[in-house]
């Protein structure tokens, strides 16, 4: 009986802890250093609170980085198109796209730490997507195009 009990395939190591305990069986010697969160699965150090943030490794901060970098000027006029309504869309917000106004992925690739906009179209229309990346209503064009300082700017560099 005893051996069924702890040979079960779905066993998890709390469980084989706990009827062993009842069965006069010894515990495993855990450390006090690490927190179990869950019977199945990895351990914790208990020196972290939950919302600590460890530094991320080497490789992994090139891919992203604490500071993102900031959009560029993909173009200096809008980009009219018809949204399909219920379709989702994902909107380039680095500005480095090849598939302007929507993203291609050269943010990861590129390693700027930003993300596309997703959004979700409500009904079919026609719209103007920006390009320039400074809009204050992020996917649709606000006019800000026209403003003196994107003007100025160069295709490709940050505002």
């Amino acid at each position: 009986m005893r051996r069924a009990a702890m040979s079960g395939v779905g066993t998890s190591l709390h469980t084989v802890v706990m009827r062993g305990a009842s069965m006069g069986f010894r515990r495993p010697p855990f450390s006090p250093v690490f927190v179990f969160l869950f019977p199945n699965h990895i351990c914790l150090p208990a020196f972290l609170k939950p919302c600590q943030r460890r530094e991320i490794s080497s490789w992994l901060a090139r891919w992203f980085p604490k500071d993102p970098a900031k959009p560029v000027v993909a173009q200096k006029t809008p980009i009219k198109l018809e949204l399909v309504a219920g379709k989702t869309y994902r909107w380039c917000v680095c500005g480095r796209s090849k598939k302007q106004p929507f993203c291609d992925g050269s943010h990861f690739f590129q390693r700027t730490g930003l993300s596309p906009l997703k959004f979700k179209a409500q009904e079919s229309r026609t719209v103007s997507l920006c390009t320039c990346k400074a809009t204050q209503r992020p996917p649709y064009c606000d006019g800000t195009h026209k403003s003196e300082q994107v003007q100025k700017a160069e295709v490709g560099s940050p505002l």
